[in-house]
């Protein structure tokens, strides 16, 4: 009776795990049709049921990674490609994840880091076309946006000096202005020691005149000499 009750026990521990094992590729199937039919946010929802079956199960989580991807939720996609990274031992799986890394470093514009992993795709598959080709294109785009932020500094430089040259015309053109004020302000003194000068001048010229006057009317009277005393 006890051995009857134990097979019985293993018959349901058998079953119990075989809906566990079946819900879980059901989720995935589930997600996987729905991907196809290009409903990413439900195929995400299938694939995080699936991974509540079975959290460990790589094709699930790199299937989610891709439909992360596809929603734009690239760092999300990232963490599940890494994670592949770090469970998987087959070089063809680690190729497609750092392939996919790659695509979605390429749609946040870090070329550069793009470069890297699909290098590492081309290390692990070199026979992967696709990564090659997208080696290729990030190149270009990364020297693309090296020109890109060349030409932006080189602006932001002509920016700044053709702003500090118009400050300094602006200082130039307040400190001109500065001193015509203080030319006018000292205008009317210069005026008032002018008129000043005039009159010397013409007082100077009056007893010059003067002084003309009396050499000449000395020179037309006869001379009147004084006599001197002299001293014993």
């Amino acid at each position: 009776m006890r051995s009857k009750n134990l097979i019985v026990l293993i018959l349901l521990v058998a079953v119990v795990n075989l809906g566990y094992a079946q819900s879980s590729i059901d989720f995935l199937r589930k997600g996987n049709a729905k991907y196809k039919e290009k409903k990413f946010e439900s195929a995400e929802v299938d694939y995080r049921k699936a991974l509540e079956k079975d959290k460990n199960e790589r094709r699930t989580i790199y299937n989610l990674g891709n439909a992360l991807y596809k929603q734009e939720k690239y760092n999300e996609s990232k963490q599940k490609y890494l994670e592949i990274l770090n469970s998987s031992k087959n070089n063809i799986e680690k190729a497609n994840a750092y392939y996919n890394l790659g695509n979605a470093l390429l749609k946040e514009k870090k070329y550069s880091e793009s470069l890297e992993m699909y290098k590492n795709a081309l290390k692990l598959n070199p026979k992967d076309f696709d990564a090659k080709y997208n080696y290729e294109y990030a190149r270009r785009m990364l020297l693309l946006q090296q020109q890109q932020q060349q030409q932006k500094q080189q602006q932001q430089n002509n920016n700044k000096k053709e702003q500090n040259q118009q400050n300094q015309a602006r200082n130039n053109q307040q400190q001109k202005q500065q001193e015509q004020e203080q030319k006018q302000n000292q205008q009317p003194n210069q005026n008032k020691l002018s008129q000043q000068n005039v009159q010397n001048i013409l007082n100077a010229l009056r007893n010059e005149e003067r002084k003309t006057q009396k050499e000449i009317k000395a020179k037309l009277l006869p001379r009147i000499e004084k006599k001197i005393e002299k001293n014993w």
